[in-house]
């Protein structure tokens, strides 16, 4: 080193400062975060992205300025044509290098403070629904809005999302990538594409809080239904639901819950995205024996095709909907109609609500506006006479109306019941009897049980909706069609005549 060469400390910069002390602020955010992470009860994987990718990006992003101010100085020195040494020495006599340490030790006093709070601020959102359903407002409205509605409400999205581990979290990162420049640039689907293809297997979800296994006998369910008659004449059902699943006292695998536990494997192929399709069911018992049951009528793929996808059954194969239901407008109806929300007495009521709930509307502003009016129109015109007609069930009726449509349309989205079917029923979807039918026999030509005795009992039935008025018998029930359609119900499914439109 020549005698004229001058030694000069880095830290004269004011952006060696800004640098260490964001290197500083964010080393103690990763500690504090990294503390919370270990000792937190639940696993959430979007806090880990605060942990492992906020923190570390503010110490990167210090050090990074830092190294900027090296290169500045370093610079300016090599221009002014001076020989200078420059280290990491503290220089008490340099007033530069003093001006920026109390900058610096200022600056780390305020970032700390700010850091931490806004990161753990942030922490703390990750855990939140609204970080899942508002983020993205518009895209992601329709999924959260059914999600409030549903029994689901107080489980966090990525616990199904997502879950634990860190294969299922990275993957969930780089289609959250996607995700982003699907809505910065306005290029997602109208509607969001379903089923999820990337979505975690329901064993390692679903059954962290259902377990099958424990799942045994009957479950009565009572649903009453309206017809779209001028009196909404009432039909109500009892039944008695095989659930099934291991029960206890017997070890004995059963019911509807038999596809789920054991050593008992059930696969398929569907030949359409939306798995409504299903030509081919492989049953793998215990035993080791296999059966496979093909549909007759159907092109089979070949499943040695390593490109024909042969899917394990899981929970989301019926429970496709668990916690983002859109209800269908006939099903929202019976409901209304049954708690009084909506009075029976009111002449077609059902029909007409029906009719307004499944017209085509641009914006739910329009709609509500429109079915409020179109109620009102159609009694006014209809039933001006009637002077007995109460005004109030009608303005009740139409607010009713409104909130069954703002709960599950999302004309924005495109998203309805028409886009979203639910699996779990054979009313309006064929459901169950995408695999349980007449067409699916194995080699000998034994078809897969499709009996309505095969996964419950009918208690009770009758056109009323007092269960006590109702023709009742706990041995169970031929079922009695609403309608007079003689035997007809039992040669055909009942999606043949009801659509998901109509409802039921």
């Amino acid at each position: 080193m020549g005698a004229d060469q001058k030694r000069r400390t880095l830290f004269r910069h004011p952006l060696a400062a800004v640098g260490g002390a964001m290197a500083l602020a964010g080393g103690a955010l990763f500690v504090v975060l990294l503390l919370i992470e270990f000792t937190a009860g639940t696993e959430n994987p979007y806090r880990s992205l605060v942990t492992f990718m906020l923190a570390p990006f503010i110490v990167t992003l210090g050090v990074a300025l830092f190294l900027l101010s090296v290169w500045i100085q370093v610079r300016l020195a090599r221009r002014r044509g001076e020989t200078v040494r420059f280290n990491l020495s503290i220089d008490p006599t340099d007033p530069g290098y003093m001006k920026n340490l109390w900058l610096f030790l200022g600056l780390v006093a305020a970032l700390v403070i700010i850091i931490i709070y806004s990161g753990t601020e942030a922490y703390d959102a990750t855990d939140s629904v609204a970080f899942c359903g508002e983020t993205c407002h518009t895209v992601m409205e329709p999924q959260n809005v059914t999600y409030h509605n549903s029994p689901h409400a107080r489980v966090l999205c990525a616990e199904c999302h997502i879950g634990p581990g860190a294969s299922f979290w990275v993957k969930s990162k780089f289609d959250g990538l996607r995700q982003v420049y699907a809505t910065t640039f306005n290029t997602f689907s109208r509607p969001i594409e379903t089923p999820i293809m990337n979505l975690r297997p329901a064993q390692e979800t679903c059954e962290e809080c259902h377990w099958p296994r424990q799942f045994y006998g009957d479950k009565l369910v009572t649903r009453t239904y309206y017809r779209t008659d001028e009196s909404n004449s009432p039909w109500t059902i009892s039944l008695l639901v095989k659930i099934g699943g291991g029960n206890p006292r017997t070890g004995k695998l059963e019911g509807i819950h038999w596809h789920m536990i054991g050593p008992n494997k059930i696969e398929y192929i569907a030949t359409d995205t939306k798995r409504h399709q299903i030509p081919w069911v492989r049953v793998i018992r215990e035993s080791g024996d296999t059966v496979t049951y093909t549909d007759r009528g159907a092109d089979v793929p070949d499943p040695n095709d390593p490109n024909v996808e042969i899917r394990r059954f899981d929970c989301m194969d019926c429970h496709n909907r668990p916690s983002h239901l859109f209800m269908p407008p006939a099903v929202a109806l019976n409901l209304a109609l049954s708690t009084r929300r909506i009075s029976p007495g009111l002449p077609f009521i059902r029909k007409v609500g029906l009719d307004l709930l499944n017209a085509e509307y641009t914006t739910r502003e329009q709609a509500h506006d429109s079915i409020a009016s179109g109620l009102r129109a159609f009694y006014q015109r209809e039933y001006a006479d009637l002077a007995s007609l109460p005004t109030g069930e009608i303005n009740k009726a139409a607010e009713e109306l409104g909130v069954i449509y703002r709960q599950n349309f999302f004309p924005e989205m495109k998203t309805d019941y028409r886009a979203r079917e639910n699996h779990l029923s054979h009313f309006v979807n064929n459901g169950c009897f995408r695999c349980h039918n007449d067409e699916m026999q194995d080699a000998e030509g034994n078809m897969i049980s499709h009996g309505c005795s095969t996964c419950h009992v009918i208690v009770a039935q009758g056109p009323n909706d007092r269960v006590s008025e109702l023709e009742q018998n706990l041995d169970g029930l031929e079922f009695r069609h609403p309608e007079d359609i003689a035997d007809a119900w039992k040669e055909m499914k009942c999606t043949e005549c009801h659509d998901p439109q109509s409802g039921y």
